[in-house]
């Protein structure tokens, strides 16, 4: 199937309905709680393509009031609604939002995260994305990643660790599986990168599927 930005926004609509995109089956919380820098009690931060709500709702139990775009607008009701039920709407609210524009003003955030949500953009679109990431931020306010690596060794039968680009599209969905060279290409500028780590994960996308994800912690350069 092609991939175009409708088909490939009616695949998340679909997969956040049933539980299926490769997020939820996949431990990331742990590592990436363990990569959280100290912030300031009652921070806010910014969640980018926030899906379900599933590393929000980790956050606001952190004791972080939380922010989540998505551009899924069924998701967004969805988890407002469930939100209201749970009874922490004072500490948690999701929007419809662009990762490439983001609906905020500028130095709103103490921290930005991003969970899969960079690997689906397009590399054309990458300097909005950073720019806007690094706008919406306080001074010296932290930002992390985690995306897919391109050292993971087989996904959805594909071999990313062999590919030239890191591009792979399956069922009308880009991914791009980054290597370390490109995040500091992408970020570097703006950022300082100030924790890198991986980890892999059996994926239940395909059998034999092994994944390995790059979790980056950044800082956002003064001017």
């Amino acid at each position: 199937m092609e991939h175009t930005p409708a088909v490939q926004k009616q695949y998340f609509q679909f997969a956040y309905q049933t539980g299926s995109d490769i997020w939820t089956h996949i431990p990331y919380r742990y590592q990436a709680e363990t990569m959280l820098p100290t912030l300031p009690e009652d921070a806010l931060v910014l969640d980018i393509g926030a899906g379900r709500g599933l590393w929000a709702a980790k956050l606001v139990g952190l004791g972080y009031r939380v922010l989540g775009i998505d551009y899924v607008e069924s998701i967004v009701e969805k988890v407002n609604a469930r939100i209201k039920e749970d009874g922490y709407t004072d500490r948690a609210r999701f929007m419809v939002g662009d990762a490439r524009d983001i609906p905020f003003v500028d130095s709103s955030f103490d921290m930005v995260t991003d969970i899969g949500t960079l690997q689906h953009i397009e590399e054309n679109d990458w300097h909005m994305y950073t720019d806007e990431v690094y706008r919406v931020l306080k001074p010296s306010g932290y930002y992390l990643n985690v995306s897919l690596s391109r050292t993971t060794p087989r996904f959805m039968g594909w071999i990313p660790k062999n590919s030239i680009d890191g591009n792979f599209t399956k069922f009308g969905v880009h991914y791009h599986f980054f290597s370390e060279e490109e995040i500091d290409t992408i970020f570097g500028e703006q950022f300082t990168i100030i924790d890198q780590q991986f980890e892999t994960y059996e994926s239940k996308s395909d059998p034999g599927d092994s994944v390995i994800l790059m979790f980056t912690l950044m800082q956002k350069n003064s001017n």
